[in-house]
């Protein structure tokens, strides 16, 4: 599964960002404004949710639980590892929410057995080889939590045993002169290796 983090940018909105993710095939959009005011996400919501709905793509905002309930989007990614938040933001949004938070080493991945949490997502600025490692680490002692890497590089994120990818718009991608081609490519890739 691919996780499309459209950014901003001179050259596309936001929204620009995921239609073409969306044409491209992404079956998952994550916001990711952290300066944007809550007003200002709204306004964007009232163009990318019909979007998604009409293409069945999940849509998740990072940090803003208080917004994904009141959108009605899918749910929240956090960025803060506090067992406290997670659990809290688990009982607002509902069990059908689907909740991911970052952790940065195996040691949180295992503590958050039993905490109704949906999945992880590695430090982005961990390397591949850290992330090999956690996600290893992880799976020896016992934990089947799904694991999505952050990055642009997808060859390299693949060989790290990840459940998942989380794709900026940055990098290469953004250097692309087709995004739709570029980010099609990225899920051909995942898809081929994952056979």
């Amino acid at each position: 599964m691919l996780q499309f983090i459209p950014c901003e940018n001179n050259k596309y909105s936001v929204a620009e960002l995921t239609q073409m993710a969306i044409e491209a095939g992404c079956g998952w959009i994550q916001l990711h404004l952290p300066d944007a005011s809550n007003a200002d996400i709204r306004d964007l919501a009232a163009e990318l949710i019909p979007l998604c709905k009409e293409a069945g793509v999940i849509l998740t905002i990072e940090d803003r639980p208080e917004l994904a309930r009141d959108l009605g989007i899918h749910g929240v990614h956090l960025t803060d590892n506090s067992h406290g938040s997670a659990r809290k933001v688990r009982e607002d949004l509902g069990a059908g929410a689907i909740i991911g938070i970052q952790v940065a080493d195996p040691q949180s991945i295992l503590s958050l057995k039993g905490a109704d949490i949906d999945y992880v997502t590695l430090n982005p600025t961990l390397t591949a080889d850290r992330c090999r490692q956690i996600i290893a680490d992880a799976r020896n002692a016992g934990s089947e939590m799904p694991i999505v890497v952050t990055g642009t590089d997808i060859p390299e994120m693949i060989t790290t045993g990840a459940s998942g990818f989380a794709v900026p718009y940055s990098g290469p991608l953004a250097d692309a002169d087709d995004p739709v081609a570029a980010i099609s490519s990225y899920i051909d890739t995942i898809n081929n290796n994952r056979n």
